[in-house]
């Protein structure tokens, strides 16, 4: 068996990222698809973005959050997202819509890191932004004179973060905006613990502040997250706008 047909037979099974670029990013690779032979079928969110980044034109708006990636036919919301190319090696590069950039994720077990929530949110200033607001919810030491223990959010997978991708996405998509960024935590947490976060860049105060306001409080009734109360007077689930059940 000759050396070529060996190698022949290696190329074949080597898997081959598919990269189909749309609208700017297309303009700006001076391509429309791009095949890349890697040499796993999981490849994580970040090795694609890296990838993309090889590219000189198309490296910064990669820095800055304006590169979106659509695999079997869903946006991938998660920077932590591991995409299996065997079963489907075809990865379309987007752009974000008109308007601005919207990001979204939960973090499991741990409060908000809010040193790279603000370093991320400040990513996205640039020459036509003139407002920034921020809105940190954080858990606390007492309710109407009762002290809390401790608060646990609990959380339906798949909903969770599809509801927090969605209205961060509707309300970015205004045409004043610049970036809307939701972090939520979920899990177990202390009275003190930085447990949801959001940010919006816009051209002006108004309409950021305006956009921060919708965002807390669709957040509070639209997303599969729950929160349980431990208190020194019982356990309480909270339920639609602050109604409290007790259930010990």
């Amino acid at each position: 068996m000759s050396f070529k047909y060996l190698q022949r037979i290696l190329d074949r099974s080597m898997p081959r990222l598919k990269l189909k670029y749309y609208a700017l990013l297309r303009e700006l690779a001076g391509v429309e698809l791009e095949e890349v032979d890697v040499d796993k079928c999981e490849i994580p969110f970040s090795e694609i973005l890296e990838i993309l980044g090889k590219r000189d034109r198309v490296r910064e708006l990669v820095r800055l959050g304006y590169v979106l990636l659509i695999h079997g036919g869903s946006l991938i919301t998660s920077k932590e997202a591991i995409l299996n190319i065997c079963d489907d090696p075809r990865v379309d590069v987007v752009p974000p819509s008109a308007g601005g950039v919207s990001q979204a994720k939960l973090v499991l077990g741990k409060q908000i890191p809010v040193a790279d929530f603000l370093r991320e949110l400040l990513g996205y200033l640039d020459s036509e932004s003139g407002a920034i607001a921020t809105y940190f919810g954080v858990v606390k030491g007492s309710l109407g004179g009762k002290r809390v223990e401790k608060l646990v959010y609990e959380y339906h997978e798949r909903a969770a973060e599809e509801a927090l991708s969605r209205i961060a996405e509707e309300v970015a998509s205004r045409a004043q905006l610049k970036a809307v960024l939701i972090y939520h935590s979920v899990g177990e947490f202390k009275p003190g613990d930085v447990v949801f976060a959001v940010g919006v860049v816009g051209r002006g105060r108004r309409e950021v502040v305006e956009a921060l306001r919708e965002v807390v409080e669709r957040v509070k009734h639209e997303t599969a997250i729950w929160k349980k109360e431990f208190r020194d007077d019982g356990v309480y689930w909270v339920v639609g706008d602050g109604t409290r059940v007790p259930i010990r």
